[in-house]
């Protein structure tokens, strides 16, 4: 073990060549941030416009569905409501729109997934410092 690693301390690159390498390592990983900071941009942006489309989606069904009559029924016959908890729940539960509800709910998800990302890549490549952003 200790012959070979005195041969590896004998093969040393130039320092010409040394840096030309750590350069573009450096390079490439600013590359990569950049590529991934640039994907999860588009990535939030997408999650945020869906989410919106889908709460005004959500919004339309829910005035379609009655919610508002099933809800309402809490305020003017609560006492009737204790006997028929088990009905009312699965009423309401059957007139809410599941899948937009769904897709809002990952689309949000998507959306806090990608800004973490993309605020760890912005962290990570220095592409900015927090200095500048300090009003003292």
């Amino acid at each position: 073990m200790e012959r070979r690693n005195q041969l590896f301390s004998m093969v040393e690159p130039s320092d010409k060549l040394k840096t030309t390498i750590l350069k573009t390592i450096k390079r490439e990983e600013i590359k990569r941030s950049v590529y991934r900071l640039v994907f999860s941009s588009v990535l939030s942006l997408a999650s945020i416009i869906i989410a919106f489309v889908y709460m005004v989606n959500i919004f339309n069904d829910f005035n379609q569905s009655g919610i508002s009559e099933y809800l309402s029924l809490i305020y003017s016959d609560g006492a009737l409501l204790m006997n028929y908890w088990q009905i009312y729940v699965m009423s309401i539960v059957e007139s809410l729109p599941i899948i937009p509800i769904t897709i809002l709910v990952a689309s949000v998800w998507v959306f806090v997934w990608s800004a973490n990302t993309m605020m760890t890549n912005l962290k990570n490549t220095n592409l900015f410092s927090y200095n500048k952003l300090l009003l003292v």
